[in-house]
């Protein structure tokens, strides 16, 4: 990849994550309690005595009942199943991060969505695999490290917890950008309009045109660039959020009417993912949240640069990760 080049996937792969995003936001809106007959509590239930932190003269104690999981899209092709034996350093990267917090407390769902290009301390592995220390670089290159997917996503949550003045991060799902099509042919195709004159990769695809996307189709629709129109990642985005905004309301129809298929829709996407939760457990710990209010993404403040070695950094603001876990995961004493 060039130096100071946005990567062709990253738009992609955002789509493959938020996917799994919506169909997990989605079936927390629609599951059937009565489904899930079996009860264990929150995934962050009995973890022991309740942190307190000092911050600016202030006293904030950690909240009971919080659940977090951390949802990742990664850029490599069948990231939870290609192992490569002996190397570490090929795991491709995570370009969307997002931190999901389900606090059965105040009943709300927060949701942070960490830029991939954030500086943090990431775990580095010698060539042997052992564990050699930490260095301070982008976030998404976490994912890299280890010789497994499940190694992959550990060294992800630990770049995640390092970022978040090590909050415990209950569960994760990572998937990668093949889930798109995976998706698009789960819900029966997803139905777009062409905004742009696309008939440069599909004859059939003209301006103005309403097209249902069908297998890879789905993958070009969203990743086509050079060749259409002005050739610009901002038209390549257009397409992105229709494709999205469809897709996102055709699961939710199909899952109003059949409260299942959101986790026939988990199932499909989870033979390309890498998680520590079943989807079964997932269900049953979202669907306690059923109700609650699902608030705005958050996006920490900070600052953009470009490093010696001409990569894009994002430079979090000073106090801006513990100030959102302190507001979200923290209660402040009187």
């Amino acid at each position: 990849m060039k130096k100071k080049q946005i990567w062709i996937r990253a738009g992609i792969i955002v789509i493959a994550a938020a996917a799994v995003l919506a169909a997990v936001l989605i079936l927390l809106r629609n599951s059937d309690e009565a489904q899930y007959a079996e009860r264990r509590g929150s995934m962050s239930e009995g973890f022991g005595q309740l942190r307190t932190v000092e911050y600016k003269g202030a006293t904030y104690r950690e909240k009971p009942a919080v659940t977090t999981m951390l949802i990742a899209g990664v850029d490599k092709e069948g990231a939870a199943h290609n192992v490569t034996a002996n190397n570490y350093r090929d795991g491709g990267q995570a370009d969307f991060l997002m931190l999901i917090a389900i606090d059965h407390t105040d009943k709300v769902i927060h949701q942070l969505q960490i830029e991939r290009d954030t500086m943090t301390d990431v775990q580095i592995l010698g060539i042997f695999g052992n564990e050699v220390g930490t260095r301070v670089m982008q976030i998404c290159l976490a994912h890299s490290f280890g010789a497994t997917p499940q190694d992959n996503a550990k060294y992800t949550v630990k770049a995640v917890q390092n970022l978040l003045d090590g909050i415990e991060i209950d569960g994760y799902y990572m998937v990668d950008y093949t889930a798109v099509p995976v998706l698009n042919d789960a819900l029966g195709g997803v139905t777009v309009n062409v905004e742009f004159d696309m008939t440069s990769v599909n004859p059939a695809w003209t301006k103005g045109s309403t097209v249902t996307l069908h297998g890879k189709e789905a993958e070009t629709f969203v990743r086509s660039r050079m060749t259409i129109g002005a050739g610009t990642n901002e038209e390549r985005m257009v397409r992105q959020n229709e494709f999205m905004e469809k897709a996102i309301k055709q699961m939710n129809k199909r899952i109003s009417a059949d409260n299942k298929f959101g986790e026939t829709v988990l199932n499909t996407i989870g033979e390309l993912a890498v998680s520590n939760m079943t989807v079964k457990r997932l269900a049953e710990e979202l669907v306690k949240s059923h109700s609650y209010q699902i608030l705005a993404v958050d996006h920490p403040e900070g600052e953009y640069g470009f490093g010696e070695d001409g990569f894009v950094e994002f430079h979090m603001r000073d106090g801006a990760a513990t100030e959102w876990v302190l507001e979200h995961l923290y209660t402040k004493e009187s």
